[in-house]
């Protein structure tokens, strides 16, 4: 019912949910990581970095600017599915990294919305 609660106190998001997008956030980066060490690529440190900071927040409380920071989009390091329709190789399972990079930028957008 939390996203009533939203709807009915002007959009805005409370501590509780912003927990629960800092655990999420920390679970999508961590399984990205995980993926990116599979594949050889060294952004899986970008990836735990991100993870490491959101549990830092949990612990320790945020403020919003700390929110905007941790949820800056995550690039994936290779060509987009345009690029690779085009002939640009990518890591085999791509379309898992894009689906675990998809996940990563979901939840940032969030971090980066409105909140108190």
């Amino acid at each position: 019912m939390r996203w009533l609660r939203r709807v009915m106190w002007g959009g805005r998001y409370d501590d509780d949910d912003r927990r629960d997008q800092l655990e999420r956030y920390i679970a999508a980066c961590t399984e990205l990581s995980r993926f990116l060490d599979l594949v050889g690529e060294a952004s899986a440190e970008q990836a735990r970095e991100r993870a490491d900071t959101a549990a830092q927040l949990v612990r320790n409380g945020w403020t919003r600017d700390d929110l905007r920071a941790l949820g800056r989009p995550f690039r994936a390091p290779w060509p987009d599915g345009k690029a690779r329709d085009a002939g640009a190789p990518g890591p085999r399972d791509v379309d898992d990294g894009d689906r675990l990079v998809a996940a990563v930028n979901d939840v940032a957008l969030e971090l980066r919305a409105i909140g108190r």
